[in-house]
């Protein structure tokens, strides 16, 4: 049995419990007999009380990890999300929590990989965007990382890690790098881990991107919408990224604040909104009902960017379904 896990670090202010309750539900709406765990910090422990307790209930383990008062709740959840391996036993897929599963998921993992992801962006060998990232080559040389970022980078979204000592020592070392970033002002886990990956001789494997489809990306760069689109027609978890960057309207509800911001207020989460999260896959603005895998270039994907351009469009293709 391969656990599901969440790592929760939240106070009453932010959002973070909310997005952790909505892909938790989820993950139960589509895999009704999951074994789901959760790890949170001490100071998150003592705020799950009343509309925030009830996480508890959808969750089979529930581990409290304490931390010296003064460490903030972005290092705690980092120290939590890089040293899980060794706070939990058995074989897991820790997921994000924003993220949204889609459909049923049968972890089935090649008895070879003790550690597994799923590239970030979706890309492989000499993605340029990576190559070019300013803020992963400043903290490259920042921090003395020998990792290449030709190289496949992966994302820290999806991971899967096995119950033996070449896992715990992947995280072992993850750990480590982890903190010395926070000793250069670099919050960030992701190139600690692809740095891990690189110093240990590449021992992570790809899994397949359907558990963990990097919707967004299609969003932001268009030229990858060719490669993420199939993916998301049989992705079983989607990863929507938080609650919107770039003050551009999003295109689908669980990338909003206020989709979250509304179930804090109201607390609940009602029955329209248990409808989208049950839907997620084809929650998107202009979005048809079904996606057609065979769509080369589904003009929903241009809302972002070009949303007049976007409004055009659909009230054309809207107006020539109504003439049909």
């Amino acid at each position: 049995m391969v656990k599901f896990l969440y790592i929760l670090v939240s106070n009453e202010k932010d959002i973070y419990y909310e997005q952790t309750l909505v892909s938790v539900i989820s993950l139960r709406h589509y895999n009704p007999d999951a074994f789901v765990s959760l790890l949170v910090d001490d100071k998150t422990d003592k705020s799950l009380v009343g509309f925030r307790a009830g996480i508890k209930d959808l969750v089979n383990e529930y581990k409290v990890i304490t931390f010296d008062e003064k460490i903030g709740g972005l290092a705690r959840s980092r120290l939590l999300k890089t040293n899980m391996r060794n706070l939990l036993e058995g074989d897991f897929l820790y997921l994000d929590g924003d993220t949204a599963f889609v459909d049923k998921l049968e972890v089935e993992v090649d008895d070879s990989c003790d550690v597994g992801g799923i590239p970030d962006l979706h890309s492989h060998k000499n993605d340029p965007y990576h190559i070019k990232h300013k803020g992963d080559n400043r903290n490259k040389r920042l921090l003395g990382f020998t990792l290449s970022l030709a190289e496949v980078f992966f994302n820290g979204g999806v991971i899967f890690a096995r119950d033996t000592a070449k896992a715990r020592e992947f995280f072992n070392k993850w750990h480590e790098l982890y903190q010395y970033c926070n000793t250069k002002g670099v919050y960030t886990d992701q190139i600690s881990l692809n740095e891990t990956n690189q110093l240990l001789g590449f021992p992570m494997k790809e899994l397949p991107g359907e558990w963990n489809c990097q919707v967004r990306e299609a969003y932001n760069h268009l030229h990858r919408v060719k490669d993420i689109y199939p993916i998301l027609c049989s992705a079983k978890i989607v990863h929507f990224f938080g609650s919107g960057i770039d003050g551009k309207r999003e295109p689908h509800p669980l990338m909003r604040k206020d989709f979250f911001v509304q179930i804090k207020e109201e607390q609940k989460v009602n029955e329209e909104k248990l409808q989208i999260i049950y839907n997620a896959r084809t929650a998107f603005v202009g979005a048809p009902e079904k996606l057609d895998v065979s769509a080369k270039f589904p003009l929903f994907f241009i809302y972002r960017q070009f949303p007049r351009l976007f409004k055009i469009l659909h009230c054309l293709k809207n107006g020539f379904a109504r003439e049909k």
